[in-house]
């Protein structure tokens, strides 16, 4: 039993949970696509919790996870139509990988917003370069 918790602990370690609120669906495809092709293993990065509805541009809530053990090469062809915000939580290492991958295609700025020992919060500004 403590050997089944010890991998659950290290697999939570390995996640990181995305939420992009107010996002239009075409900024949320190209933040997910980067993840995506960041981190090609990765369970939930579709097409978020958007929500029902047909207006492509309305803006919605998104969400995902991230499992940081598996990288990849960036291609993406998709950009930012303007500025979205991201706020990652996980493990200080898992959400620091993902920051960095951001970072490798977009401008980021964080905002630490919640620390501790075993999971971190913080908040992304993301643009296009």
């Amino acid at each position: 039993m403590s050997t089944e918790q010890t991998g659950q602990t290290k697999e939570g370690a390995c996640l990181v949970e995305i939420e992009l609120p107010h996002c239009t669906a075409s900024n949320a495809a190209a933040v997910f696509a980067v993840l995506r092709s960041a981190f090609p293993e990765s369970p939930e990065l579709g097409n978020g919790g958007g929500g029902a509805g047909t207006d492509g541009e309305q803006r919605k809530f998104w969400v995902g996870t991230v499992d940081v053990r598996t990288h990849g090469e960036v291609e993406c062809t998709l950009e930012l139509g303007e500025p979205v915000e991201a706020d990652l939580s996980g493990g200080p290492d898992a959400v620091r990988q993902v920051q960095e991958a951001l970072a490798g295609f977009y401008d980021v700025t964080a905002e630490p917003r919640i620390s501790g020992d075993q999971e971190v919060e913080v908040r992304l500004k993301l643009a296009q370069r």
